[in-house]
């Protein structure tokens, strides 16, 4: 008796499939956190509420993008390679306000959401969302200051 049988579809399509799926790193590494910054800068560069402070602060974009990679690698990676005093860099910038804040936290989850991978974006969302809360409350000193969605 012939036991052979015809191949079913399903069989050649399971054969064309790679017999390992290759894994997703499971953290972020310093060429996510470089595509993250310089696709936040672009938009915030040319937004209307955060354009004008970057504008008037950043003179030096070649210079200024290393040092946000070297502080998120330092917020996410723990790498010690950014020693700045973010607090009071923005403390000295009188036209900040809650908004400010707020755009800058929705544009930061719209690059992590577009470039990071799920399983990654939690390890830049979750800082930022502390960051953005915390720099709120210290700079307008009472929490009815802080957006809601800060909070």
């Amino acid at each position: 008796m012939d036991t052979a049988r015809d191949p079913h579809p399903s069989d050649e399509f399971r054969r064309s499939l790679p017999l390992t799926e290759a894994p997703l790193p499971a953290r972020p590494d310093e060429a996510l956190i470089r595509r993250l910054v310089s696709e936040f800068y672009d938009v915030a560069k040319r937004d209307d509420l955060l354009g004008p402070i970057f504008a008037s602060r950043v003179q030096d974009w070649s210079s200024h993008l290393p040092t946000m990679e070297d502080f998120w690698s330092t917020v996410v990676f723990r790498s010690a390679r950014y020693a700045g005093r973010p607090f009071e860099k923005h403390e000295q910038i009188a036209e900040l306000t809650p908004a400010h804040f707020e755009r800058w936290l929705t544009l930061w989850r719209a690059a992590v959401n577009h470039a990071a991978p799920e399983p990654q974006r939690a390890a830049f969302i979750t800082p930022a969302e502390r960051m953005a809360r915390s720099m709120s409350e210290r700079m307008f000193h009472h929490r009815s200051d802080v957006p809601p969605t800060l909070l």
